[in-house]
């Protein structure tokens, strides 16, 4: 090749250019820095990626909105590796049961980061990720079904089979023993490392009567005990395979030091969803809403009650909705119930089929929203409603007391119960007595003015509404309270 008579054509036009070897070697240059600078574009823009996501405290509802949030953002950004950090003493089985299909269901590689506690629940989050891998002195098991605010232990077979099968399918689609699995669930289940054929294997002893020769090694979980292995005896049974001492540390044992770090946490609405949803909380709501509703049944038109009970029940239902159990049906029914509730407070004199209507719909409404994906049987799964229910219904009972009691005039404050006045000149109460027929002045809601010889009265009915103008009877008379009834 001619160097000296080679010529160049300039790019968009005609003019011819002479070439040189220095010029060549020139744009030869500029071409691999650009050949360069896209490679390393393209590996930026192309970096693998790894989600966490901490799975803390309470295994609620609020979590499982989280946890599914989080899987469904790896999915639309091309995240092929999850890792939950987990540090959880358990809670409620269906939340963990939710978290579970959300795992099973993920395309990508899911990897379970221990760092302290992956009890009874956690432990079942744990098993439906691919690999396990513990920090020193984590510890994982302990998933004994229990019901209830007071942690009872249920003891029905029913229940503990469903759960123990449950975690069963779900450590033998991870690939993880499933003899373990089950002594998580089960105390009376006894579970082996026994040598067969010269393969070491660990079975349950319902597995082993079905073998003829074998030879027992050691026993890993014996009957009358759930099992919880610490993070030397979860590596020592390949239940996890590694130990990490942190984040860093694991990163480096997958082998993706460089890789970039997306770690995802709650927002403020999924935490105040996890608060509403804890069991605790869920039932001072729904006290505090009972509570406000009997107290406006019982001394209508203050307005605050009302307020109050409306408020609690659908702070209640909202944080219900967002963590994916109440739908629009249960939302119809709680709203129905309170719109009839309130229909006999102001429109419908006394309490009727209108008012329990109104209760069958709020009580449905809500025990509704406690229920999705149940595990168990219906009336099995209904206990721990009925456990929060009665919480609630305690609580209510004890603002009722504490309110009646502080708020009675008898305990010389100036309650509700008689705190309207009236221009009318009230004369002293010696003047009538029990027996004395009158005329309601107002209406009786269940306080307000009777008019009896001519003089007018403060007076209170049981709790019944009358009607302005209706006659009425004084039933009793204790200080200057006086009680009637319609006749």
């Amino acid at each position: 090749l001619n160097w000296e008579s080679t010529t160049l054509a300039a790019w968009g036009s005609g003019v011819r250019i002479p070439s040189s070897p220095f010029l060549l070697k020139f744009f030869m240059n500029k071409f691999k820095y650009l050949i360069f600078s896209l490679t390393f574009l393209s590996l930026n823009l192309w970096a693998e990626e790894i989600l966490v996501l901490p799975v803390k405290e309470v295994i609620d509802l609020g979590l499982s909105a989280f946890i599914n949030r989080g899987i469904k953002y790896a999915e639309q950004n091309n995240i092929s590796t999850i890792i939950l950090e987990i540090d959880t003493p358990g809670g409620r089985v269906d939340a963990a049961d939710i978290i579970c299909e959300q795992l099973l269901k993920f395309k990508g590689e899911t990897i379970s980061f221990v760092v302290n506690w992956a009890w009874s629940a956690g432990s079942m989050i744990a098993l439906a990720t691919d690999r396990i891998i513990m920090a020193p002195g984590a510890s994982i098991g302990s998933a004994e079904p229990r019901a209830g605010l007071g942690e009872e232990e249920i003891k029905d077979e029913k229940i503990i089979s469903a759960l123990r099968a449950r975690f069963r399918a779900i450590a033998e689609a991870k690939g993880h023993n499933p003899a373990l699995a089950e002594a998580m669930v089960d105390k009376d289940l006894e579970v082996k490392q026994v040598r067969v054929n010269g393969k070491t294997e660990i079975l349950t002893a319902d597995d082993l009567t079905s073998l003829k020769n074998y030879k027992q090694i050691k026993i890993i979980s014996p009957k009358g005990k759930l099992l919880n292995l610490s993070y030397v005896e979860a590596k020592q049974l390949g239940l996890a395979e590694g130990i990490c001492q942190d984040r860093e540390t694991l990163l480096a044992y997958l082998g993706k030091e460089n890789v970039k770090v997306v770690e995802f946490s709650p927002t403020w609405s999924e935490n105040l969803v996890r608060f509403i949803t804890h069991p605790l909380v869920s039932s001072l709501l729904l006290g505090i809403g009972f509570w406000a509703l009997i107290f406006a049944l019982k001394i209508p038109g203050l307005g605050a009650p009302e307020l109050v009970g409306i408020t609690a029940l659908l702070l209640f239902f909202w944080g219900y909705k967002l963590a994916g159990l109440a739908q629009w049906v249960e939302f119809l029914l709680v709203i129905l119930g309170i719109i009839l509730i309130f229909m006999e407070i102001f429109i419908l004199p006394g309490f009727g089929i209108t008012g329990i209507l109104g209760i069958l719909c709020l009580f449905g409404g809500i025990i509704l929203s406690f229920i999705k994906y149940p595990i168990t049987l219906p009336w099995q799964e209904l206990e721990r409603v009925w456990i929060i229910l009665l919480t609630a219904i305690t609580i209510t009972g004890v603002l009722l007391f504490l309110g009646f009691k502080l708020l009675s005039p008898e305990k010389g404050k100036k309650g509700i119960i008689l705190s309207q006045t009236s221009k009318s000149k009230i004369e002293p109460s010696e003047n009538v007595g029990p027996g004395d027929i009158g005329i309601a002045i107002s209406h009786l809601r269940p306080v307000g003015k009777a008019k009896f010889k001519d003089r007018i009265y403060d007076v209170q009915t049981s709790g019944e509404w009358i009607e302005q103008g209706k006659r009425v009877k004084i039933v009793s008379q204790e200080g200057n309270i006086i009680k009637v009834k319609q006749i």
